[in-house]
């Protein structure tokens, strides 16, 4: 079966927007949460990754003009998470585009002390392809490849004597459901575009012996980086978002946003392209298309922008109905949608009970002076940041973390269940939640879709704490063991209290069983109840509690 087809859509968005954007996509995607240490858990709280990329070119600007040419164009990067300092893993990406669309990449990742006598082709990687060989054997095929795609690269700089020439520093949040990569939304923040070239002999921008700039990267120079020239740095007015769909199957609000007042449609944009075209214009003679529309102002009118696409879907119904007639005397999916778009009046009619299905007032109205008002009312305030899903996973405790956020009533209110003031006891108690018009009750859950992945955290969590219930029950047996061997054939009172131990012991280890089992159900049935029962360690306590009070009543009678 071969691949799924990928299309991508490229999109700008204006400062403005960026809070009612990320309100849209929370609605139907998760932030997909970046942990570079892959050895340690994902912080929830961690802010969203900054990303460099250092693009190559050549002093006559080839794959440049290759990019504009439409034709086939292929581009070189090294990219990087974070600041240099820190050694993370650099990536060196080769990608061809061709004509068809088709494309084809290479890429290695390298330690930044390798990179230069890499990009000068005097380090062949013989370190990493020997650990291949060791581990996959001479002649093996990962061998081979990945010996064609160091050659590749450094034939590829060789060949069209490629230099660092721009460099492009942004933050990234990413929207994706984890393990589903149907759709994947990518948000580009804080674009800054900087020069990175060394052509000018006599001000160069970088050492002609290093691959970055080391005024920058030793300085740890952040978003705005107000410490670079104005002319070697460009930093783009507006946030870019990327949207990513595998398959055939449309999704009506990918549609709608992309036609909505919040977005601008900035097809075939590229940062590279972008970069170029405003720091060497001097060198270079052409210009993308989309050069001139950086300098407009990108926002539009909610109710306007809802209007024009109102009437673009009613043209298309009609058109698919005339087209329809002459075929089959009509496309009866042509009839329905004709039917439910209708005319442009009747759309504008129908225009503010739609607006909120399609998320544009959702998060704010605009009124005719521009004045921003929160929910329709110019009294209310703008909700809290704990009402965005975003802010709600960044704030959710680890569940390995036992700090002062552990109440300690939890225990008390698992016994009464009607009382308990967990998140699932509050919405059984809640009841039905009353939508707001135009707003459906979702089919399903983010957290049902995709396959059923649980971190290993989960399940190591509920076996320490089915060990932990192992310890206590070994403990009590070699307790009551010790108490029933001192014990004397006349000594009753202490053999009855070591048979009541023994029997405590019993109990806690079948309770701690038990309770793993039942634990381990909910794991891998998502279910929203509660994982807190303190029935187990009651019963233990008060059995511990009632012999210790037997005993210290024997000892105080035969004083």
């Amino acid at each position: 079966m071969g691949e799924l087809s990928i299309n991508v859509f490229t999109v700008w968005v204006h400062p403005d927007n960026i809070l009612e954007l990320k309100t849209v996509i929370l609605r139907r995607l998760p932030v997909l949460i970046y942990n570079p240490h892959t050895s340690k858990l994902a912080d929830g709280g961690q802010r969203d990754p900054t990303i460099t990329s250092i693009y190559f070119d050549n002093s006559r600007f080839a794959l440049y003009n290759d990019k504009l040419s439409n034709s086939k164009a292929s581009s070189l990067r090294l990219r990087w998470y974070d600041q240099i300092n820190e050694s993370p893993e650099v990536y060196c990406e080769k990608k061809t585009v061709y004509e068809d669309d088709a494309s084809q990449e290479w890429k290695v990742t390298l330690k930044t002390k390798y990179i230069q006598s890499f990009l000068k082709g005097e380090y062949k990687m013989e370190k990493d392809i020997q650990k291949l060989k060791d581990r996959f054997g001479e002649g093996s095929k990962r061998v081979t490849e990945y010996q064609t795609t160091v050659n590749e690269l450094q034939d590829f700089i060789k060949t069209n004597d490629l230099q660092p020439i721009l460099r492009a520093n942004y933050t990234r949040t990413a929207f994706q459901i984890p393990g589903d990569d149907r759709i994947r939304i990518t948000l580009d923040t804080n674009l800054a575009l900087i020069r990175e070239d060394a052509l000018d002999s006599d001000r160069p921008c970088r050492e002609a012996e290093e691959w970055h700039r080391r005024d920058i990267d030793d300085a740890e120079m952040e978003f705005p980086f107000a410490r670079v020239r104005k002319g070697e740095i460009n930093r783009f007015p507006f946030a870019v978002l990327e949207i990513k769909v595998k398959g055939e199957k449309r999704f009506e609000w990918i549609s709608e946003l992309k036609n909505s007042h919040i977005v601008k449609p900035a097809p075939r944009f590229s940062k590279f392209v972008h970069g170029v075209a405003q720091l060497f214009d001097d060198y270079v003679n052409a210009f993308p298309f989309w050069l001139s529309e950086v300098e407009t102002d990108i926002r539009r009118d909610p109710q306007q922008a809802f209007e024009d696409e109102q009437e673009r879907k009613a043209q298309i119904a009609a058109d698919e109905t005339a087209v329809g007639s002459l075929i089959k005397k009509g496309s009866p999916t042509a009839r329905h949608r004709l039917s439910h778009v209708g005319s442009p009046k009747s759309a504008s009619r129908l225009n503010r009970e739609s607006l909120v299905a399609a998320s544009h007032k959702s998060a704010y109205e605009y009124t005719k002076n521009g004045k921003v008002v929160w929910g329709g009312d110019s009294t209310s305030q703008p909700p809290s940041r704990h009402n965005t899903g975003m802010e709600i996973t960044a704030e959710e405790p680890d569940s390995d973390d036992d700090g002062p956020h552990t109440n300690d009533a939890r225990g008390f209110r698992s016994l009464l269940p009607s009382f308990s003031l967990s998140k699932y006891a509050k919405s059984k108690r809640q009841g039905r939640v009353v939508l707001p018009p135009g707003v459906n009750e979702p089919s399903y859950w983010i957290k049902d879709e995709g396959p059923n992945r649980v971190e290993a955290k989960v399940w190591l969590a509920n076996q320490r704490t089915y060990i932990k219930w192992q310890h206590v029950s070994i403990l009590l047996a070699s307790l009551s063991l010790g108490l029933y061997n001192a014990a004397g054939e006349h000594n009753n009172v202490a053999r009855s209290l070591a048979v009541v131990y023994t029997i405590v012991a019993l109990f806690t280890a079948a309770w701690g069983y038990g309770i793993y089992i039942y634990r381990s159900k909910l794991i891998r049935e998502r279910s929203g109840k509660d994982f807190d029962n303190v029935i187990g360690p009651a019963v233990v306590c008060v059995g511990l509690i009632v012999a210790l009070l037997v005993n210290f009543g024997y000892k105080a009678s035969r004083v």
